[in-house]
């Protein structure tokens, strides 16, 4: 490649998200005039790859996204949150008992990043007392 144009001292600066870049080449693509320029031009201002801007437009005609596919994320239960709690927030301890509980257990490592995830978003464990107290009312309801 040669020295950047004109066109790429413009775009060197510019950043456009995915879904406006992908809704604008695709209202291009309706009207026939999408070109290859167009995409090289979009992956530029996008900040990635040309192969990349080709499989977000295809993944909007075909699935009718132009968002990131959502990923499944690794969810604790609030009765695992109260293990962990009643753990003093050990999470190795609230591993052994996924496992003795059977089913599909995540790995340690998998649990400490939920864990430190939800932590860091705002979530408290609760205090250990808290826990054991209300384990006891629910015994002798």
């Amino acid at each position: 490649m040669g020295e950047p144009g004109a066109w790429g001292e413009v775009a060197a600066g510019l950043r456009v998200s995915r879904p406006v870049l992908v809704a604008r080449l695709l209202e291009l693509d309706a009207a026939g005039a999408l070109t290859t320029a167009h995409v090289r031009a979009g992956a530029q201002v996008g900040g990635v790859n040309v192969r990349t801007v080709w499989l977000w437009l295809d993944a909007a005609r075909t699935e009718g996204r132009v968002e990131r596919r959502p990923r499944a994320r690794l969810e604790l239960s609030d009765q695992e949150w109260a293990v962990l709690a009643q753990a003093g927030g050990n999470v190795a301890v609230l591993h052994r008992h996924l496992k003795e509980a059977g089913g599909q257990v995540p790995s340690l490592a998998s649990l400490h990043r939920v864990v430190r995830r939800d932590l860091e978003a705002g979530r408290v464990l609760p205090d250990r007392a808290v826990v054991r107290r209300e384990r006891e009312e629910q015994r002798t309801r």
